[in-house]
């Protein structure tokens, strides 16, 4: 930092001290640093922006320790996280709430050299935005799944990972291909750009990754679905041969067993037998359509962390009704 910037530095936490803490007024500053209020109001703005700012809001959680602990035993998880919500809410409220909590939990495991996987998800946008807000950590993100293209950017992997190490300045490995690829040939190929080795190589020593879960039942409209990377037609094809839906872009069937589909060509880092050897494996989703998706997931291993409200939790374990 030249000397320039450390005088910058140095006026801007001067007025920002002024204002959140001392709780002076625009104009009050204004008047004892003989400067203009609208000067004054700019330096708050860029104050924030850069860094010498932090707010930071404690959301409070109400958790069911006993449905924590049935889903714990039933599937042999080592963590889970139900959400008790403060009544009825609408789905975007419940996915920011499952969100902020999956990033307490998430932000509790990293560590200085932690390597975060992320995929990609409407749930998984609240839980990156949410740990985009704390306080930095030194670590690595890297994309785990391929782009899903502009129809779906709000929540795709590649924008998740921007997001998380734009806002921590961390490290970021990504992955520069589509999601499906029309061969293994092409998959290979594309394995062999210097970048994307880098990341296969990555994917392999991350130990913390957040996943999505997704039902491949039309009327929860999948993102394979509406990114147009598959039919209406090729996603009823699929649950006829026994596939419910994927998690972290790998198809399972029922018994969470995982299902090669040759027509579907998917970049990702890694294998499923690589996949179950990260450390934390944590997914998060919630409702009723994603129900079977989350119990196969869980029986089949690929998750040993899990977040999700009361009632899905009670609908998983069978004492809801559907």
């Amino acid at each position: 930092m030249d000397d320039w910037d450390y005088r910058k530095f140095y006026q801007l936490a001067e007025v920002a001290e002024m204002y959140f803490i001392k709780k002076m007024q625009q104009a009050e500053i204004a008047v004892k640093l003989n400067v203009s209020r609208s000067l004054v109001s700019r330096m708050i703005s860029e104050a924030q922006e850069r860094g010498v700012v932090s707010i930071s809001i404690n959301h409070f959680f109400k958790r069911s320790e006993e449905l924590e602990n049935e889903l714990c035993s039933r599937f042999g998880i080592e963590t889970a996280g139900v959400l008790v919500l403060p009544g009825e809410m609408p789905d975007e409220d419940i996915r920011k709430q499952l969100g902020r909590l999956t990033a307490d939990l998430v932000y509790e495991e990293l560590s200085e050299g932690s390597i975060l996987g992320i995929t990609f998800g409407t749930s998984l946008k609240d839980a990156v935005a949410a740990l985009s807000y704390k306080s930095p950590k030194y670590i690595s993100c890297v994309q785990l799944a391929g782009s899903m293209g502009a129809a779906e950017s709000a929540f795709d992997a590649h924008e998740l990972v921007h997001l998380l190490s734009s806002a921590w300045s961390c490290g970021s490995v990504f992955l520069h291909a589509p999601l499906m690829v029309n061969s293994e040939e092409i998959r290979r190929h594309l394995f062999e750009n210097r970048s994307n080795s880098l990341n296969a190589e990555m994917c392999r020593k991350m130990n913390v990754a957040i996943v999505g879960l997704s039902s491949y039942d039309i009327k929860s409209r999948p993102a394979l679905f509406t990114g147009g990377h598959v039919t209406a037609e090729e996603l009823a094809g699929m649950r006829n041969h026994g596939i419910i839906g994927d998690v972290g872009t790998f198809s399972i069937n029922a018994e969470g067993h995982f299902v090669d589909v040759k027509s579907m060509t998917k970049m990702i880092g890694l294998d499923e037998k690589g996949w179950k050897k990260v450390d934390s494996r944590y997914g998060l989703a919630f409702g009723e359509a994603k129900v079977n998706i989350i119990r196969a997931a869980l029986s089949g291993g690929w998750l040993n962390r899990f977040v999700t409200d009361e009632q899905t939790a009670k609908l998983i374990l069978g004492n809801g009704s559907l």
